[in-house]
């Protein structure tokens, strides 16, 4: 990867796409699929590389917020602090659900009232969680797609320490259980994904964000005004992380 970086500094002469160059977006495409198990993930509607996943959460958050009146922002606690900083900044207020030793570090979505989810507009969901190491299971993700169908919020899950985890079994991710509950638009759901702690690479800020095509149109569209385009030797880096497995084992 590093190589790589270095092969491609001649891409600095040009200025990157907001969107990504195809090749990025194709490998992207190509992981998510083997590794959550995906039927299809269309590289150019359903993803968009972003220049990490912290800015990205930050920017999603600002782009979903303020269609409905008095908006929450729903999150685990304790919390990645972006979550709690994208609400307040995005002027919504903020709900926080108990995930630690007094739940046995899970996020009980059942005791949350219809009258919260109905003021939500962005639910994070960190799994693995950081801190807690919890998982979201398949029956949490489909009670909370119903949720998320039923009262027109987005489920904004991070999907950062997806790679770390003990024994064979990967993980569950956001997309994957759309799949298995034929959920297969993807809507109201989108994963954000890091090249940080898989491979180890979190100076190169590279991510990616997929799922519902409906929200990443406008999503790009918002990026190309906030100017958030990953340089090309970057992209090119971020493709050979990718498209090798090896490394992360």
């Amino acid at each position: 990867m590093l190589e790589t970086l270095a092969n491609s500094l001649g891409g600095v002469s040009k200025y990157p796409s907001t969107k990504g160059e195809l090749p990025l977006r194709e490998a992207i495409s190509k992981w998510a699929m083997k590794r959550f198990n995906l039927d299809a993930l269309n590289p150019d509607t359903e993803v968009l590389p972003v220049t990490g996943t912290r800015e990205a959460l930050f920017a999603i958050t600002q782009t979903l917020v303020g269609e409905k009146e008095q908006p929450l922002v729903v999150s685990p606690n304790p919390f990645y602090q972006i979550y709690e900083g994208a609400g307040i900044l995005a002027g919504a207020d903020l709900h926080f659900l108990p995930c630690g030793s007094e739940t046995n570090y899970k996020v009980d979505y059942q005791q949350v009232s219809d009258e919260t989810w109905q003021r939500c507009e962005v639910l994070f969901v960190c799994s693995p969680n950081n801190p807690s190491g919890s998982i979201t299971t398949l029956e949490e993700y489909a009670y909370l797609i119903e949720k998320a169908q039923a009262f027109n919020f987005t489920i904004v899950a991070d999907e950062c320490y997806s790679e770390i985890y003990f024994g064979e079994q990967a993980p569950l991710g956001l997309l994957e259980a759309c799949q298995q509950l034929g959920h297969t638009t993807y809507k109201h759901c989108l994963i954000f994904q890091s090249l940080s702690k898989r491979s180890n690479l979190p100076g190169l800020r590279s991510g990616f964000v997929a799922g519902d095509a409906t929200i990443l149109k406008p999503f790009l569209l918002y990026r190309t005004y906030q100017g958030c385009a990953m340089p090309i030797h970057h992209q090119d880096a971020s493709i050979a992380a990718w498209n090798d497995e090896e490394h992360c084992h």
